[in-house]
């Protein structure tokens, strides 16, 4: 999944993935970071995504995603900022994460230290398990989406 071309619902190319984002104790991925090459990515919920022989194809138009919020792509996201992308695409959502730490961060460490920083930890999101999101393999030595 890291650096595989990405583009919208409505097929605009949004450049190549980043960073990816995994709740603590989870498997799939929650978020990602695109285009890979800017200072300032935007990040996009992976809810409604697939794989398919042109790469990753996100579940919203590139008018939503490009109007979407930005991080450092270098850094791992607290509860805040993972509620703030959700409430930009999916506001029901975010109202999940009403009332709890929003400067909570999850710690970084395991086998999201083999992937050279392109897989972060996040907080555990209240009501999203891996069940709810599609089923996307980090391809990154070390990390797997696969159950052991």
């Amino acid at each position: 999944m890291l650096a595989l071309p990405a583009r919208s619902s409505d097929g605009q190319q949004l450049g190549r993935t980043g960073a990816v984002y995994v709740p603590e104790g989870r498997r799939q991925p929650l978020l990602v970071a695109l285009p890979l090459e800017r200072a300032a990515p935007w990040v996009v919920p992976l809810f409604g995504a697939r794989l398919d022989a042109d790469g990753l194809v996100l579940d919203y138009p590139a008018e939503t995603i490009v109007k979407g919020p930005t991080v450092d792509a270098d850094a791992p996201l607290s509860l805040g900022e993972v509620a703030a992308v959700l409430a930009h695409y999916r506001p029901a959502v975010a109202e999940l994460m009403r009332g709890l730490p929003l400067t909570q961060r999850a710690p970084e460490g395991g086998d999201v230290g083999a992937a050279a920083g392109f897989v972060h930890r996040i907080p555990v999101v209240p009501g999203i398990g891996d069940d709810d999101l599609p089923p996307i393999v980090i391809a990154s030595p070390g990390v797997t989406g696969i159950p052991q």
